[in-house]
């Protein structure tokens, strides 16, 4: 299966979560700064490398009725360009309730890397047995 790198896409932090290899475990890491695009693909890049990513998974911020708002055409419009930059598929996530979940936990280091880690779990769980 490979490593999946779960990202929850902020203007100025990025919530950063990684899966275990079998996709089984969740593991939060530091939000990284997003100072500029260029600074975040390069810091996204080395974690891509070192860790063996196969995929990433970014939360998309759909509007409560679901639908596709500017907001979220942002954030695709920006992992698009990541995708292409990297050569590691990207997929999409429903991040609606992720926030909510994540301030559940208000002495996390980051509320970012919670919301990034409530998402990958959600894609694992909705993925697997290869139902997507």
């Amino acid at each position: 299966m490979g490593r999946i790198l779960g990202l929850d896409y902020g203007q100025k932090r990025v919530g950063v979560a990684i899966s275990d290899e079998n996709g089984i475990n969740v593991f939060s890491r530091p939000a990284i700064q997003n100072r500029s695009q260029r600074q975040l693909f390069g810091e996204l890049a080395k974690l891509v490398r070192g860790e063996q990513v196969a995929k990433i998974v970014v939360g998309l911020p759909l509007t409560m009725r679901g639908e596709r708002g500017q907001q979220a055409q942002h954030v695709q419009s920006i992992m698009c360009e990541l995708e292409e930059y990297l050569n590691v598929p990207v997929d999409f996530e429903d991040e609606r309730l992720t926030s909510a979940y994540a301030d559940r936990f208000p002495s996390a280091p980051s509320q970012d890397s919670v919301a990034a880690a409530a998402l990958l779990e959600s894609y694992l769980e909705r993925t697997r047995g290869g139902r997507q």
